[in-house]
């Protein structure tokens, strides 16, 4: 059966500094809509945002283990948090606000290795928005490709995570 995107934000919640638990509303809502059913599932898609994250953390929880999801930890909470903003980049959605998300992540997460190549991309991004030509953060990078470079090294991270990413949802 097929999960919401959101999924990937969700299930790495108990790990994400800042959690914005107006997600939680927004993916017990797309599960709904995806046929997806259970007692908190239901009051957690019923909950008004804005939203206080002790007002859905329980119901989350529950909703998460009615629907056998099992909440991640470190390594595996960063890989598949990072995956809902790259899936969105690989697909051409809101690029440049969903780099700087991810991009901030990065940061919050000690610039971890396995998405620090979007903060460089970000970084480089920054340099051509304040007019520069070229950029020092990425190689062969200027304003005219750095869109598609971005895109193509998103699409290249899901690829190369793709197993870690399967195990996620399944």
């Amino acid at each position: 059966m097929k999960f919401s995107d959101l999924t990937y934000k969700i299930v790495a919640y108990s790990e994400i500094e800042n959690f914005n638990s107006d997600d939680c509303i927004d993916w017990a809502y797309e599960m709904l809509v995806l046929e997806h059913s259970s007692e908190n599932l239901l009051i957690l898609a019923g909950i008004s945002k804005p939203t206080h994250y002790f007002e859905v953390k329980e119901y989350l929880k529950k909703a998460l283990n009615e629907l056998n999801i099992k909440t991640l930890e470190k390594e595996e909470a960063i890989l598949s948090y990072s995956t809902y903003y790259i899936k969105k980049i690989a697909e051409s959605e809101n690029i440049e606000q969903n780099l700087k998300l991810i991009h901030t992540f990065c940061q919050n997460n000690d610039d971890n290795e396995n998405i620090f190549d979007f903060s460089l991309l970000y970084w480089a991004w920054d340099d051509f928005k304040f007019g520069e030509e070229f950029t020092h953060y990425w190689e062969n990078a200027n304003r005219h490709n750095i869109n598609q470079i971005i895109i193509e090294t998103a699409k290249k991270w899901l690829t190369k995570n793709e197993k870690e990413i399967e195990l996620i949802t399944n």
